[in-house]
This record gives structure tokens, C-alpha cells and sequence, in this order.
């Protein structure tokens, strides 16, 4: 079964990692502008947001063009050697070649069968592209979350309620968090009149999510980034109305 393969982590994209999290820690603020209150009940408006639906739709799409173009990569004819033509063996009449070519994926049997294999895999009818993508799994996670949220704000300390999973940041923070492939780091703070919740793993996609109030002040606006990783940047917003609903609870876990 085909799998969309991730960059190698290596020292340097580690000191990278580290050079950009402190970059994103000295930016944000540990305190809130003034006038700026984010707390309160809320309630996802979907019809004001973006449609993730279209979102994942063009993120298969990707996927499955990445994957066709690396099956046809490994199955591809093995370049010939030069004869001092550019590089380019020329073919006589009886097929030789004026040069002699390479050994390739294609003289392998092996990988043969194992392209094949793939094509016919990707070519099923419930073949999902997405299922080992860790940007649709971070996509999934945040789309996971309940449509409520309740914001409890103070200066030391934002709290993301959604009845099923409770999230608590303390302004310019900066902390070592769980990640799906290990650890990554977090910073957390005020930007300009938006809270900013930053999160860079090691391995996998930076997630970025930025809380503020529309312009009228009368609605929450998320704008969530996923960086580019296995798949393009995804961009998402989402809206939020207030509302005196009750919310509903279920044993809330932390993050």
C-alpha cells in the first residue's frame, strides 16, 4: 500500500526548528491589549466559514497526484549514457543504442511488480490517499474539536474550553509539547489584538492558529495555518457567533 512519504529530520532542519521557535516566541507578547476581550460563549457558524469539505477535496487531490508522479518516477525508463551527444544515446536501425544504459528501477522485477502494486492500490475504489497524510491528521484533529467554545481570559492565563477538551496557555509562554511522530515546541501570546497559539514539531507540520475579533467586534475569528509538510500550506477560517447556549460538557481532557 502506497504512503506518502515525509522529509528525513535531520541536525540541521533541527537548529532550524529551534532558530524559527525562538523567532515566533520573541514576537509574541505575554500581555493583552488593551480593550481586547476574547472570553466569552461561542458557537461555530459554519455558514460563515470555510468549507473544510472543499479543503479535503483538493488535499486528495494533491495527494494522489504526488503519489501517481512518484509510481511513475520509480517505473520510469533508465536515462542511456552519452556518446557525446548531449548525453543522449541515438538508436541505430536494429535498436542499439550508441551508448549503453544505466541500470534502473525498471531492470528490477521486483520493483517492477511492487509499481504495479501501488498503481492498482491507488487505482481501488475506497483507496483514501489521506489516510497516512499527517496534515490531514492535524486537519482532522482541529475539525474533531466541538462546535462550542468558551474562552476564559485573564493575564496570566487564556483558557480554550470546547466541553470535550479543555486547553490552557499562559501568554508568552513557551513550552515542550506531545506531538503524533514525538515532541514539538509551543509558544503562545498576544500579537497586535490576536492570540496566537503556535506549535512546531519536529517531524510533521507547524499549526498555527490565531484567535481574534472580527472588525464590529461582534464575532470570534479563528484563521488556522498548517504548514507545508507532506502537502501544501492549508489555510482555514472559522467564525464564531456569540451565544448564551448552554455548553455541553463530556469529561473534558487537557492538551
Amino acid at each position: 500500500m502506497p504512503i506518502l512519504r515525509v522529509p528525513r529530520f535531520t541536525v540541521g532542519a533541527a537548529l532550524i526548528v529551534a532558530a524559527l521557535a525562538g523567532c515566533v516566541g520573541s514576537r509574541l507578547s505575554p500581555d493583552t491589549p488593551t480593550g481586547v476581550r476574547l472570553q466569552g460563549v461561542w458557537r461555530l457558524n459554519r455558514g460563515a466559514s470555510d468549507d473544510p469539505g472543499k479543503i479535503i477535496d483538493a488535499m486528495r487531490a494533491e495527494a494522489l497526484k504526488r503519489m501517481r508522479r512518484a509510481i511513475g518516477a520509480s517505473s520510469a525508463p533508465p536515462p542511456m549514457t552519452g556518446d557525446g551527444q548531449g548525453g543522449q544515446g541515438r538508436r541505430g536501425r536494429r535498436g542499439q543504442s550508441g551508448g549503453q544504459a544505466s541500470q534502473g528501477p525498471t531492470d528490477d522485477p521486483q520493483r517492477q511488480d511492487e509499481a504495479a502494486q501501488q498503481a492498482a492500490a491507488i487505482a481501488a475504489p475506497h483507496f483514501d490517499p489521506l489516510r497516512n497524510s499527517p496534515t490531514m491528521h492535524a486537519l482532522t484533529a482541529i475539525l474533531g474539536r466541538s462546535d462550542f467554545l468558551t474562552i476564559r481570559q485573564s493575564p496570566d492565563q487564556m483558557v480554550f474550553d470546547y466541553g470535550t477538551t479543555v486547553r490552557r496557555y499562559t501568554p508568552g509562554g513557551h513550552s515542550v509539547v506531545s506531538s503524533e511522530t514525538g515532541v514539538a515546541d509551543q509558544n503562545s501570546g498576544w500579537n497586535s489584538k490576536a492570540y496566537f497559539i503556535d506549535v512546531k514539531p519536529q517531524i510533521g507540520p507547524e499549526v498555527t492558529e490565531e484567535y481574534g475579533l472580527s472588525p464590529d467586534g461582534k464575532h470570534l475569528v479563528l484563521k488556522l495555518q498548517i504548514g507545508s509538510f507532506d502537502l501544501p500550506k492549508v489555510k482555514l477560517t472559522r467564525v464564531y457567533d456569540p451565544t448564551g447556549e448552554v455548553v455541553p460538557h463530556a469529561r473534558p481532557s487537557n492538551e
